[in-house]
């Protein structure tokens, strides 16, 4: 098990994940300022033949009643299961008001 924990320049955006070895991801994600409970599942990169990459997906929601979902994917760089780097794209759907939003960006070791 390791943990990933990686935020953006501008600390609007982080991760604070658990990695496990059978895949399985959990933990937070935060987006400008609001935290989501995440799980999801990632696989490594050369573990299998044709796996070329280390590609994660997470989602989650917030507990209110009209909830917004989050779902995130992203590329990992960096040794193993403790990626240095990831390039991620998270997108937002609020039952609120029913907007989406997207950010795509680099997150870095914090």
């Amino acid at each position: 098990m390791a943990a990933w924990n990686l935020i953006s320049q501008d600390h609007r955006y982080s991760i604070d994940v658990q990695a496990l070895d059978n895949g399985a991801l959990n933990g937070t994600l935060s987006y400008e300022g609001t935290t989501y409970a995440v799980a999801g599942g990632w696989d490594a990169s050369y573990s299998l033949p044709g796996r070329n990459f280390s590609a994660f997906a997470l989602s989650g929601s917030t507990s209110e009643a009209a909830p917004t979902f989050l779902s995130a994917t992203g590329i990992m760089t960096g040794p193993g299961t403790a990626p240095t780097r990831i390039d991620i794209q998270i997108d937002l759907s609020a039952s609120s008001d029913g907007s989406v939003r997207q950010y795509k960006g680099v997150l870095l070791s914090s």
